[in-house]
Parts: C-alpha cells; sequence; structure tokens
C-alpha cells in the first residue's frame, strides 16, 4: 500500500505544476460554464452531463473560485486513483515488480500525463474502469466479498462519464456472476442507488426526464451515430474509426508499446488453462469500449484511457511469462533496462515533443487563448461581432460581456447567413479556420503573441456575413 501512496504523490508532483492555465478546448469550457449553471439543454455540460466530474469541480470551485483550476483538481485526483488502482489490481495479480511497471508505464503516458492537467473528464476512464476491476479481480480470484463495493464504484464512477454505465456493465456482471443472492440483491440496489443520485440531479437542473432524455436522445443520434457511425458513413467511417483508435493508443504508449508488446509473446506462449480466466476478465473490461470505438465512434484521444490500464497488465503479464518465475540476473537487467528506456522516452517527448497533447500543446494553447481574450479586451464589447469556430465556448466564459459572437461551422457546406448587429461596426475572426476565410475579404490582419492571428473587418448595420461553398463574404 506504501507504493500506492508514492505512485499518487507522483502523480500530484507531475500534473499540477505542468497544468493548464486556461480552459483547453470546447468541451472543457462547457465544463465551466456548468459550474456557472448546469443544464444539459444548453450543454452545460454537453450530454450525458458528467454530474458529478462538475459537482466535484464546483465544490472545489467554492475553495479556488477559479473554475479550470477546480476542473484540474479533479482531473488530478481521478488519475491518481487510476495508478493507484493499477499498482493494487497488478500487484494482486501479477506481483510487485510487474505492477510498478504497469503504474509507472500509465503514470509517464504522454496523453495520460497531458490530461492530468487539462479540464477534461477523460481521466475517469482509467480511474473507474480499472477500480472496478480491481474489485472483481478480489471478488472472482480471491474469494473476498466486495460484491458491494463493486457496485458502489460502478453507479457512483459513471456519474463521472455516464458512458461508462454502458461499457462497465459486463464486468460488474463478471464480478456478480454465481454470487448468492444475499450479495446479489444488495449490490443491485447500491448500482441503481449509485446511478439514481446522480442522473435524478441532472434530469431535475436540465428541465426535467422528458427533457434530458430529448437531449441525450437528439444529442446521440445526430452528433455521435449519424455523423460517425459506420452504420450510417459506412466503410469510410468504420477505417476512420479504426485509424484513429490506433493513433490514440500510439499517442498514449509511444515508447511503452514495448511494454504492451508483451501481449504478442501471451498469444505466443498459450497460457496454460488455469491462468484463462484473469484473461478472459481482461477481454471482458476491454471488449466493450474497444467495439464501440471501432463500430460507433472515437471522438477524442482520451477515449482510449478506458482500455490502456488493461493493455499495459496484460503486456506486463506476457514478460513476467518471458522471464520465467526466477529470471536470471541478465534477464532482469534486461527487463529493467527496457523499461527504464521507455520511460525515460515519454518523458523526454512529454516535455520536448511539440504536438498538441504535449506540454508544448497545452502551453501553445494557454498562450492562443491569452492572446485572443487580451486582444478583444482592447475593442468595445458593444461595437464588435465576434466569429469563431474552435474557440467558440471558450470566450463565452472568458468574455460573457461579449454578447455579440457567433459560431460559423466550417465544417458543413450549408450557407449560413449573420446579420450585422445594430451597433457593431467591427468583425473579428481569431481561430485559425476562421482566420483564413478573412484572407479572402479586405480584412485587416494582425500578429498576436502566441503565434496565432486576427482579422479586423469593418462593417455597418444591416450588411450580413454569408458562409456558403467554403468562402466568407459581406452582403450587401
Amino acid at each position: 500500500m506504501n507504493l500506492a501512496f508514492l505512485f499518487v504523490g507522483l502523480v500530484v508532483l507531475t500534473r499540477l505544476p505542468f497544468r493548464s492555465a486556461y480552459l483547453f478546448n470546447w468541451d472543457a469550457a462547457n465544463f465551466a460554464l456548468a459550474l456557472q449553471h448546469y443544464d444539459v439543454r444548453l450543454h452545460r455540460p454537453h450530454p450525458p452531463g458528467y454530474p458529478l466530474y462538475v459537482g466535484l469541480a464546483w465544490l472545489f470551485n467554492q475553495a479556488v473560485h477559479e473554475p479550470n483550476a477546480s476542473l484540474v483538481l479533479v482531473s488530478v485526483l481521478l488519475e491518481c486513483v487510476a495508478v493507484a488502482a493499477v499498482y493494487l489490481l497488478g500487484r494482486a495479480w501479477l506481483g510487485v515488480w510487474p505492477a510498478v511497471a504497469a503504474t509507472l508505464a500509465l503514470l509517464c503516458s504522454v496523453t495520460f500525463w497531458s490530461y492530468g492537467g487539462i479540464a477534461l473528464a477523460y481521466p475517469a476512464l482509467a480511474a473507474v474502469s480499472t477500480l472496478l476491476a480491481l474489485q472483481v479481480y478480489r471478488i472472482r480470484f480471491e474469494g473476498r466479498n466486495r460484491l458491494v463495493a463493486a457496485a458502489a464504484v460502478y453507479g457512483l464512477g459513471a456519474g463521472f462519464r455516464p458512458d461508462l454505465a454502458v461499457f462497465l456493465l459486463p464486468l460488474l456482471l463478471c464480478g456478480a456472476w454465481g454470487q448468492p443472492i444475499g450479495r446479489l440483491i444488495p449490490a443491485g440496489v447500491v448500482a441503481v442507488g449509485g446511478i439514481a443520485l446522480w442522473l435524478v440531479p441532472a434530469m431535475m437542473l436540465s428541465g426535467g426526464p422528458a427533457e434530458y432524455l430529448t437531449v441525450f436522445t437528439a444529442y446521440a443520434s445526430t452528433d455521435v451515430v449519424a455523423r460517425y457511425a459506420p452504420t450510417s458513413t459506412g466503410l469510410t467511417g468504420l477505417l476512420i474509426n479504426v485509424t484513429d483508435t490506433a493513433l490514440y493508443l500510439g499517442y498514449a504508449l509511444y515508447a511503452s508499446v514495448v511494454l504492451v508488446a508483451g501481449v504478442l509473446v501471451l498469444a505466443w506462449r498459450r497460457p496454460h488453462r488455469s491462468e484463462w480466466p484473469s484473461y478472459l476478465m481482461l477481454a471482458v473490461w476491454v471488449a466493450p469500449m474497444g467495439l464501440f470505438y471501432l463500430l460507433v465512434h472515437i471522438g477524442d484521444p482520451g477515449y482510449v484511457f478506458g482500455i490502456l490500464p488493461a493493455l499495459l497488465l496484460a503486456g506486463v503479464s506476457g514478460w513476467r511469462a518471458v522471464a520465467g518465475s526466477k529470471p536470471s540476473e541478465v534477464m532482469q537487467t534486461v527487463l529493467a533496462s527496457g523499461m527504464a528506456l521507455a520511460l525515460l522516452a515519454n518523458t523526454m517527448l512529454f516535455f520536448l515533443y511539440e504536438r498538441p497533447l504535449t506540454l508544448w500543446g497545452v502551453r501553445q494553447n494557454d498562450r492562443s487563448v491569452a492572446a485572443r481574450i487580451i486582444y478583444l479586451r482592447t475593442l468595445p464589447p458593444e461595437s464588435v461581432l465576434v466569429v469563431t469556430y474552435d474557440s467558440f465556448k471558450q470566450l463565452k466564459h472568458y468574455l460573457p460581456e461579449y454578447t455579440n459572437s457567433v459560431w460559423l461551422d466550417t465544417k458543413t457546406p450549408t450557407r449560413q447567413v449573420f446579420p450585422v448587429p445594430a451597433g457593431v461596426t467591427t468583425v473579428v475572426l481569431t481561430d485559425p479556420s476562421v482566420f483564413a476565410l478573412a484572407l479572402a475579404l479586405p480584412a485587416q490582419a494582425e500578429y498576436l503573441p502566441g503565434e496565432t492571428w486576427a482579422a479586423r473587418l469593418t462593417v455597418r448595420s444591416g450588411q450580413s456575413l454569408v458562409y456558403e461553398g467554403g468562402r466568407l463574404r459581406v452582403e450587401p
């Protein structure tokens, strides 16, 4: 247990100093807006609502008084739970040193490290799924009465990411299989009660069950299934999902892919029948999420955190099989050196690699958002129409006084018309995607600190901005 606390301390020490200063993206801004007023109908936050993630951040915000910092604290807490659970599960299943290897690999995962410092709920996928797997392991392989604990993790954990209520149900049922009725009934009550504890308030704060379900159903069917699922997009959608899943796993693993390669050893070695149940539990853990990502949608690199701990543990198990029960000093040196090099490589990638989900990307996003905010504050709110795409919600949070702001959807071919409000004399475009549209207009381009640009366009009331065919123009 002492090592688990050590890993928790390492999470805090490696996340907080490198946390984001500004909201990272659209979804992060939705969470921040939800701290002011929770209503899923208004995408405060986006469906299905993430009520416990927002609720815990709201409690932190009463002390911190800074929404981004409060949400990041919840992300850090979830990563603490995740690494502790990976260590405890790995120790129970494989022993201390394999558990240490898997835990360090998760802790130094480049994207997992980055998400520990930004205001998004993806670390909950690793935390809740691994914590539930730990309880199920204790039930199935240690004969311990942990079914109620597993049900509590399942019910309450889904409040941080409600999709876990679907993804982790087979794993919970795996733990419940064959248990006496005297354990099943209390566990069922705890699981249902845990879900009700967050679902009922989320519904009531969003206009009641009917309106909540209407918004959620519309979001799931239109923004997820119709737009991304291969059932709507065909083979192209399937190829995109497969490619994105592979890429996102690559971003999470980088050099530690060598560790996960131990899974191939397992396939070659063919574990003894006595070991099959433990690997079956991993399959039940991973399969629902993996199938969803491939056959429906995987919208962000953080989605793979739900299966990452299982892959790391399976990989460690494979290398343990190579080493044997009593590995030679040479084998120990080889495995330890390989692990150390992989962790060092990932650490260097986090600090030095110029990618969106590294420290460079987090800092670059902070500089860009700060530059746009400072620039816009030099202009009178009543005379400006702000046209955005990516940063629409961030500016809604940071600059609520700029009420004349519109979201221009550059991804749709549909004609979009934005009348210039009375009193507005200037249109400002700051996001890279909409700034590029201004280059075809008689706009004044300005370079801002943070390697971003802004374009200013003089207009008058009665005119309209029209986006059509990938071009922006002013009419009349």
